[in-house]
């Protein structure tokens, strides 16, 4: 037995030294007229080092962390967070950096496991551009697929949910007026609910918009360049779009990565 630890030992101590030397080697290439890639080495560095901890599926617990100087007791929004642990991109944020704040899982199979693993605001409402409706929403029982509305996918158990806006949910959970971070998935209404939520009138800093098509992506960037937003790491984001306020863009960064 210990003979076998010891060759698990030694395998971790190779992947430190080969993740080492890989982003020793990415580093270098950064010279005259490279500048503009030094940020993006930087979040690589930054998220390699620590991507063990992410509960995120694209690392997106990370990019906030990264953009924030791994700020601790700060503030999120998360719509759809499967069980609170598989597939969140909020759960390190809470359990290890002290983050409070709002979840919206409209999921019934869910609820219990997301009560029993989370301390922040929980409901079971479906955020939406109007309070109060009754939408038809289908279950795929999947934490990799965590929301679908009513149409959007083919398989799947089906009910009803009641419908929340981004700000009767903010209410609810007497949430402060700075959001550190939003992370929604996506769907067809996420233009509408933005616009009808009014961002730019709150103090939100750092956005992250998961499953973005080229259309919606399209309209979803126009509303967000306008409200004051850039889009970050483009390159790592994948099917997701992350935004900062432009004007908290240059928040504290870690020194080191």
């Amino acid at each position: 037995m210990e003979n076998d630890l010891g060759i698990v030992f030694r395998s971790v101590l190779s992947v430190r030294d080969t993740l080492e030397g890989s982003i020793a080697e990415i580093k270098s290439l950064v010279g005259p007229g490279q500048e503009a890639y030094a940020e993006l080495i930087d979040f690589l560095t930054f998220a390699a080092r620590r991507a063990a901890l992410s509960t995120a599926p694209l690392l997106q617990d990370l990019w906030v962390l990264f953009e924030l100087g791994e700020k601790r007791n700060g503030y999120f929004v998360e719509f759809g967070a499967a069980d609170g642990r598989g597939a969140s991109t909020t759960q390190l944020l809470e359990t290890l950096y002290g983050w409070q704040g709002a979840i919206a899982e409209p999921a019934r199979g869910r609820h219990e496991t997301l009560r029993a693993s989370r301390t922040c605001y929980v409901t079971n409402k479906f955020v939406y551009a109007e309070d109060g409706l009754k939408l038809l929403f289908n279950d795929t029982e999947s934490s990799e697929d965590p929301s679908a509305a009513a149409g959007t996918r083919r398989s799947g158990k089906r009910y009803e949910v009641e419908t929340i806006t981004l700000r009767s949910l903010l209410q609810a959970a007497q949430a402060p007026r700075t959001i550190d971070f939003l992370s929604i998935n996506a769907e067809e209404d996420t233009r509408d609910l933005l616009e009808r939520f009014d961002i730019s009138a709150h103090d939100v800093t750092l956005i992250s918009i998961a499953n973005v098509d080229p259309p919606q992506g399209e309209a979803l960037a126009e509303l967000m360049t306008r409200t004051g937003y850039e889009r970050r790491f483009a390159p790592f984001s994948m099917s997701d779009a992350w935004y900062a306020k432009r004007d908290q863009a240059a928040v504290a960064q870690p020194a080191a990565a």
